[in-house]
């Protein structure tokens, strides 16, 4: 980014910021409400450290929009997941924003059904290549006719297929996991997500991270369409964040491997 353009987006940020800015009854800026989900890490979390991407992110944003943070910590209902909890939440007022948002290729469309708006995305999450330690696969390209793992019906097991490899479907991402540690197939792909959320089985170790944009998931700050201010203000700030390497850091701290990073829309 050239100093000119850096400066334009500072003083473009400075004004959406200071428009997104309601103030208290005592004069001083209103807290942002953030709406998160409770316990979902590496994404967020109330009560665990690190606290989570989608947590640090919303507070890198309200700290550039010079305001502090009102946290609505939200318990997904089995019945009508993320679209019951949009429902009760950003869509009703509760909060201002939704952080933590996935979102994939056609999804914005029940987005703007509910009016509400997607920010750019401040983090994609793909799936990486798993093997044994002792296995001489490197990437993809190493695989060839070995017997590789998916959880089913997932993209990574739509990739596979897609691809012709010799896939391996399982029930679940610990079926998958103790198949790699007792060496019953040659390599797995597992989302990111999963791996920096929990420690991998001894023995078993990450190779590639895939960059197909199929395999990809981004996340992003939902707000309502009618604050437009506020979402201006958002994306202002999530770019600032992307362009000083503070997004990056913060999915380092939160244990995403490297290339799960920022993409565009």
């Amino acid at each position: 980014m050239t100093r000119s353009a850096a400066r334009s987006l500072r003083c473009l940020f400075g004004l959406l910021a200071c428009a997104a800015l309601p103030v208290s009854a005592g004069g001083a800026p209103a807290a942002l409400g953030v709406c998160v989900v409770e316990q979902n890490p590496p994404f967020s979390s109330r009560t665990l450290q690190p606290v989570g991407v989608d947590v640090d992110v919303a507070q890198a944003v309200a700290a550039r929009l010079g305001r502090a943070v009102h946290w609505q910590w939200i318990t997904l209902q089995e019945r009508g997941g993320l679209g019951r909890a949009l429902k009760e939440s950003v869509q009703a007022g509760s909060c201002e924003l939704f952080a933590g948002m996935p979102v994939t290729e056609g999804s914005d469309d029940d987005l703007s059904s509910r009016g509400l708006v997607a920010s750019q995305p401040y983090v994609s999450v793909g799936y990486v290549l798993l093997t044994p330690a002792a296995s001489p696969i490197g990437s993809m390209a190493g695989v060839g006719a070995q017997k590789i793992g998916a959880v089913t019906a997932t993209p990574a097991d739509l990739y596979l297929l897609a691809g012709g490899f010799n896939r391996s479907p399982f029930a679940g991402s610990a079926a998958l996991l103790d198949a790699l540690a007792k060496g019953q197939v040659g390599a797995g792909l597992l989302w990111a997500g999963r791996v920096a959320g929990d420690a991998l089985p001894a023995g078993v170790v990450v190779r590639e991270t895939l960059q197909a944009p199929a395999l990809q998931t981004r996340f992003v700050m939902v707000s309502r369409r009618s604050d437009t201010a506020l979402t201006g203000a958002v994306d202002a700030a999530i770019g600032a964040l992307q362009a000083d390497g503070s997004l990056d850091l913060i999915a380092t701290r939160n244990g995403l491997p490297p290339a799960n990073r920022h993409g565009g829309r």
